[in-house]
This record gives C-alpha cells, sequence and structure tokens, in this order.
C-alpha cells in the first residue's frame, strides 16, 4: 500500500517507510560493511533510489524484499569496488612503482586513462554511455537503467561487455608494447 501511494509521488509515505525500515537497513548494512559512515550512505543510497525509481514501485509486492534486495545490491557493488581498489593497490606495490613518486603516479595514472578513452571510442554506444555513466559518474545499475529507461539486466550486460572491452584491449595494448620493447 505504501509503494502505491509512494509511486504516485506521496512523501509522507515515503517518510513512513523511511522511518518504519531504516533501523533495521542500517543493521543488516553495519554489519555487512563494518563500517558505521558506509553503513550510513549505502542507507542515503538505497533511499534515494527508492524514491527516483517510486514509478517502478506500482509492481512491487514485497516491500520488505524490495528494500532488503536493494540493500544487498548496493553493498554487494560496494564491496566489489572495495576489493578491486585493494587488488590494484597490491598489484601496484607488487609492480614496484613507488608510492612515494607522485609525478610519476600522476603520468601513469593519465596515461591509463587515455587508452582507456581509446577503447571507450571503440564501444558501441549504449555499452560506452552506461561504462560512463557507471565509472565516471558513480551511478549504481538501478539510478543507470532508470535514466536510460531500461532494465538492470540490459545494463549488466553493457557494463560487463564494455569492461570485457577494455580490459582485453588494454592487455592486447600491453603485449604488443612488451613485443616492440623486446625487439
Amino acid at each position: 500500500m505504501l509503494f502505491r501511494q509512494i509511486s504516485a509521488g506521496d512523501e509522507q509515505a515515503f517518510r513512513s517507510i523511511f522511518y518504519l525500515y531504516k533501523t533495521q537497513l542500517f543493521k543488516v548494512a553495519i554489519r555487512l560493511t563494518k563500517s558505521k559512515i558506509v553503513a550510513e550512505e549505502i542507507i542515503q543510497e538505497v533511499f534515494l533510489s527508492l524514491w527516483v525509481s517510486r514509478e517502478h514501485l506500482v509492481k512491487v509486492e514485497q516491500p520488505s524484499s524490495y528494500l532488503y534486495r536493494t540493500l544487498f545490491n548496493k553493498v554487494s557493488s560496494y564491496l566489489k569496488k572495495e576489493a578491486n581498489q585493494e587488488r590494484i593497490i597490491k598489484a601496484a606495490m607488487q609492480a614496484g612503482q613507488p608510492a612515494s613518486d607522485p609525478v610519476r603516479q600522476l603520468v601513469e595514472e593519465h596515461d591509463t586513462q587515455r587508452l582507456i578513452e581509446q577503447a571507450l571510442v571503440k564501444l558501441p554506444s549504449q555499452q560506452n554511455i552506461v561504462y560512463r555513466l557507471s565509472r565516471q559518474q558513480g551511478l549504481s545499475n538501478d539510478e543507470i537503467a532508470s535514466h536510460l529507461h531500461v532494465s538492470q539486466n540490459t545494463v549488466k550486460s553493457h557494463l560487463s561487455k564494455a569492461i570485457w572491452f577494455i580490459r582485453t584491449y588494454l592487455k592486447n595494448l600491453a603485449v604488443v608494447l612488451l613485443f616492440l620493447k623486446d625487439l
């Protein structure tokens, strides 16, 4: 009932859902992220995406399940980003990149970004747009789907294809550069 009211733009119904679920969702988020600050941010994202995508709430039959699924998706996305950042930092340290040389690091980041931009130009337009919205503007899959008026599965598909292409492009370029270096 409240979700139908929210889908019609009823702010009071939105407040009711917020106060009804925020504490429960926060407890789950803090248990999963081990961080009060991150849990608070994720809860804000959950309710923000709820409001932004409110026109789709008419179809939701179990509001509780919908909110928890949204929470788990947001937490999962956060944990994947954290794991990826840790992996990148470890790889950089293993490659012997000195963290104390900020100029070199800045140049390498600029070069990498330039190469990624070259790869993006070669992508189909929808994959390019989804990648930019996700990685450069930080939008969630829900937000991108709503913004582009496509399904979440379409967003996930475009994003995974774009990431696969960029990785392959960069790997192939690295192989070519290594080959040329050995000549």
